[in-house]
């Protein structure tokens, strides 16, 4: 599984959102930091007690310049579902394959039922600033502490 390195060019992709609309994470740059939320799925209770968090303070983010794009295991349906059902205004990436998890190294443990959250933040010039790697379910860092970070850049 591939891993990512603090201080180095984040990884590029590009992926339809759930509404089948172009994501792609250098579109932002010189524009906006962006922060890349690797879910573990919506059936979660920690998951989707995070997605409320960020979602609570969404205009703190926006203030700050930052995106958040909330990449899960889910199908484009069951994203759609959830982020109408919350009113979720960040970016809702369904990822079936996978292939985000691995170009940025989630964890992946049988033992803990599944991925593990993560979350990295990339500054306006495209390079990863924070990676944070969950190691359990709970195991999510507090709005607060990206705010700090973010303030930092």
């Amino acid at each position: 599984m591939a891993s990512v390195e603090i201080n180095k060019k984040a990884p590029d992709f590009e992926m339809d959102d759930f509404e089948g609309n172009k994501f792609k994470l250098s579109d932002f740059a010189e524009k906006n930091n962006v922060l890349i939320v690797l879910n573990r799925g919506f059936i979660w209770p920690f998951c989707r007690k995070h997605m409320m968090q960020l979602h609570q303070d969404y205009d703190e983010f926006q203030k700050r310049d930052t995106k958040i794009v909330a990449i899960g295991p889910e199908n484009a349906e069951k994203f759609k579902e959830y982020w109408k059902e919350n009113n979720l205004e960040f970016y809702g990436i369904p990822d079936e394959e996978h292939s985000v998890l691995k170009q940025y190294g989630q964890e992946v443990s049988l033992f803990k039922m599944g991925r593990m959250p993560a979350q990295m933040l990339v500054d306006k010039n495209g390079v990863l600033r924070y990676i944070h790697y969950g190691h359990s379910m709970k195991d999510i860092p507090e709005n607060s502490e990206i705010f700090d970070l973010i303030d930092k850049l």
